[in-house]
């Protein structure tokens, strides 16, 4: 393993049609976060690096001639120095006005709920 880093890695299938009101919660997140990790909030002593996608679900992944589903695909992905900054994060984020609709979200449209990943491989 590689020392005390710890990640969150969310995974959500959501229907295009709802795809939009769903990204405007997470640019919510993610505004949230450009504060909260901020220099001017010593944000590197608990947050090493975070990215959110957004990606179209195809039908055959191996061969995207084959179309879409419908569906997007988005992932939250974030790197913690510690498990301990995990929390004070999940803590912290649970405060925000709009927490109760991110919490909605992951409920009906999470596929992947990784709380404290360790990561076991790293490239860069």
């Amino acid at each position: 393993m590689m020392s005390d880093i710890r990640c969150i890695n969310l995974g959500y299938v959501v229907p295009e049609d709802k795809a939009d009101e769903v990204q405007s919660v997470f640019n919510k997140h993610s505004a949230w976060m450009d504060d909260f990790y901020s220099d001017s909030n010593n944000g590197s002593e608990h947050l090493i690096n975070s990215y959110f996608t957004r990606a179209p679900e195809f039908i055959n992944p191996l061969d995207p001639t084959a179309g879409v589903t419908g569906n997007v695909i988005f992932t939250l992905n974030e790197r913690f120095t510690s498990m301990e900054s995990v929390g004070r994060h999940a803590a912290n984020a649970q405060k925000n006005d709009y927490f109760p609709q991110f919490g909605e979200i992951l409920q009906t449209y999470g596929t992947v709920i990784s709380m404290g990943g360790e990561i076991y491989h790293s490239i860069r």
